[in-house]
């Protein structure tokens, strides 16, 4: 029988965590030729999420504790569980119920048919703000573009389920800053696409606001695509063109003033000058923004390059540490 691991990172999830549960027991009885464990990653939560996985672990079998030493993020969190986990599949997932526990049946249902990677592909987005669908239309739309393929399959998020071979892979990249959202893809195998609406939070708090919600597009961008890197040089290009044409023109009619030559246009040494002026001003505009751009990828090689852990594993407990 083969084994699927449910990944959950968990931060400051002491309400949900009983809940999760509650709900997902019925779901995983009804599925033949699968079992199931579940690793419990405990990010760093400053609440008694810990002291409720402990009190899971005792009273079932099918719980791995996997505790990190402080808050590592998400991402990271999820990677240490995919490190400990030992399933022959994983389905990485929150514990809040907004990732439905039902598309459990269905994703394992795929990997029955030989799908390697399952991605739940939010059809509806009815219960985002207006501000956070446009927003993230447009970071999918803009990566994927950037790079001319789908590199973020649009509306997927790390709800995802994968099978050891996805696992093993995505634990063998060497890049520090993980980014589950880009890398699933970036592994490949044989994918595909269920649909789902993601449900209001059972309990707790979101723990991501607009601002980190724009961090993690940008390091994401940063990390998948070098496109941005080319921009600069482009539009530096053209500025240089423009810039060296008003140059030249006004130091034209100045010459043609200085010889006594009736100038084309009246009042023209104040246009050009103003003109020099707003373009010297945009090329400043412009060239502090891509000094931004460039920013963003040194702190990409940084964290690269540092060679620290993305995560560090404090305690692990399995089922048969008991």
């Amino acid at each position: 029988m083969k084994k699927v691991s449910v990944v959950i990172p968990c931060y400051n999830e002491e309400k949900a965590l009983p809940l999760y549960f509650e709900a997902v027991d019925p779901v995983i009885s009804k599925i033949k030729d699968y079992e199931f464990d579940f690793v419990l990653v405990n990010d760093g939560s400053k609440d008694n999420t810990l002291q409720v996985m402990n009190d899971l672990y005792m009273k079932r079998n099918d719980i791995i504790i996997c505790s990190l030493s402080r808050n590592f993020g998400q991402n990271p969190a999820f990677a240490a569980g995919l490190e400990v986990c030992d399933g022959d599949y994983a389905i990485m997932m929150d514990s809040d119920l907004q990732d439905p526990v039902e598309l459990i049946a269905k994703i394992c249902e795929k990997f029955s048919e030989g799908y390697e990677v399952v991605n739940p592909f939010r059809a509806d987005r009815n219960t985002d703000s207006f501000v956070k669908r446009k927003t993230a239309g447009m970071f999918y739309r803009f990566i994927n573009k950037l790079e001319g393929k789908e590199v973020a399959p649009e509306n997927v998020n790390c709800f995802r389920g994968i099978s050891r071979r996805v696992i093993d892979a995505i634990n063998n990249l060497s890049e520090a800053d993980r980014q589950l959202r880009t890398e699933v893809p970036f592994v490949g195998y044989k994918t595909c696409k269920i649909d789902f609406k993601r449900e209001v939070r059972s309990a707790g708090e979101s723990k991501y606001n607009m601002s980190k919600m724009f961090n993690l597009a940008f390091d994401n961008i940063s990390a998948t695509t070098a496109k941005p890197l080319y921009t600069p040089i482009k539009i530096g290009a053209i500025l240089s063109a423009l810039f060296g044409a008003s140059f030249i023109a006004m130091l034209v009619f100045m010459i043609l003033s200085y010889c006594g030559v009736k100038p084309f246009v009246q009042g023209y040494a104040i246009i050009f000058s103003v003109f020099i002026a707003i373009t010297i001003f945009f090329a400043m505009s412009v060239i502090i923004f891509f000094i931004g751009i460039i920013s963003l990828y040194l702190h990409n090689i940084l964290i690269n390059t540092r060679n620290r852990p993305n995560h560090i594993i404090d305690i692990v407990k399995k089922p048969e540490d008991k």
